[in-house]
């Protein structure tokens, strides 16, 4: 199969030159159908974009490589787990439809094209992962890189120099490869030391976020008081669910971002005593003559039936 990714000589036609300069960016993975499910879940909220909702994704967990959007409902899911090439379909950039948009979040490789006409002059490395992101790593000290989606959730790849089309590009779908290139500087050194500053950066933002209480726990503004704080569990705290409910303890010369929490025990309709905070998320029943109406209890519109229902709150993002 790896034939496949490397297909003869025909009319060359070399792509410009590429940049100077190694930034970091998102870039176009592929349309998926909802059978990707990304591991971090559904956020509350509305995107503008795929790169908005990679943007929140990465800042808020570094380790959330992969967001999913969807134009049709603004709705945004990050996730550290890959797609299957099951769920691939057909779509361009900005050209899903109602499918996810897949973006990788952070990366400094720039998505090109889709085609099948195409070549590398040198091509270094040619194999198969079951894990889509490994591969820009795998290629990281490359030029260009071409990944190719086939059967039993494998992605075959090749890393090479002097990329050339040798025909006309294809719509993005299962089967059709996706070609990326690095900026003329993104050398092994070059990008050593990137990583190194973005480790630090990581570092730093974590040191910052920590200074005030334990790590695993986060400073929050009391309700009336800018200048005091508590330190919450906001993973599992009931009444700052996912964040923190009145923001986060932010003194001059700080500046620390969470997601605003949520109250699980006082939205409206639920159970007394019902309601839980679990891994960032509320869950909750609805109490008797209460139905669930997307992410909340609203009264039933037949009081005959009783409906218990659980479902999961996510933390808005705040600004």
């Amino acid at each position: 199969m790896l034939q496949t990714i490397l297909l003869a000589l025909g009319t060359l036609v070399a792509l410009p030159t590429v940049w100077s300069q190694v930034t970091y960016s998102s870039q176009f993975a592929t349309c998926a159908t909802s059978s990707y499910v990304p591991s971090g879940g559904a956020q509350s909220g509305a995107w503008s974009s795929a790169d908005d909702c990679a943007a929140y994704c990465y800042n808020r967990d570094t380790s959330y490589i992969y967001s999913a959007w969807t134009s049709t409902t603004s709705g945004c899911s990050c996730g550290t787990n890959s797609f299957d090439t099951d769920t691939m379909a057909q779509g361009n950039p900005g050209g899903c439809g109602s499918n996810y948009e897949v973006t990788i979040t952070h990366t400094t490789w720039d998505f090109e094209l889709c085609t099948n006409n195409y070549q590398f002059t040198t091509a270094n490395i040619q194999s198969h992962t079951s894990d889509y992101y490994s591969i820009f790593s795998i290629c990281a000290p490359y030029a260009g890189m071409a990944i190719w989606s086939t059967t039993n959730d494998q992605f075959y790849y090749a890393c090479g120099s002097g990329y050339e089309s040798t025909g006309a590009t294809s719509t993005c779908d299962y089967g059709v490869n996706r070609i990326y290139s690095h900026p003329a500087d993104a050398t092994v050194s070059q990008l050593a030391k990137r990583s190194l500053a973005e480790r630090r950066r990581i570092a730093e933002r974590e040191k910052r976020e920590n200074y005030w209480c334990h790590k695993g726990l986060t400073a929050c503004q009391l309700e009336e008081d800018s200048n005091s704080f508590e330190c919450v569990d906001t993973q599992n705290d009931l009444e700052s669910c996912g964040g923190c409910l009145h923001g986060a303890y932010n003194p001059a010369g700080n500046n620390i971002t969470v997601p605003i929490g949520i109250d699980c025990s006082s939205i409206p309709g639920v159970s007394l005593g019902h309601s839980t905070c679990s891994s960032g998320k509320c869950d909750f029943d609805c109490k008797k003559g209460w139905e669930v109406r997307g992410d909340k209890c609203v009264k039933a519109e037949s009081l005959k039936r009783s409906v218990k229902a659980r479902r999961f709150l996510r933390a808005l993002p705040s600004f």
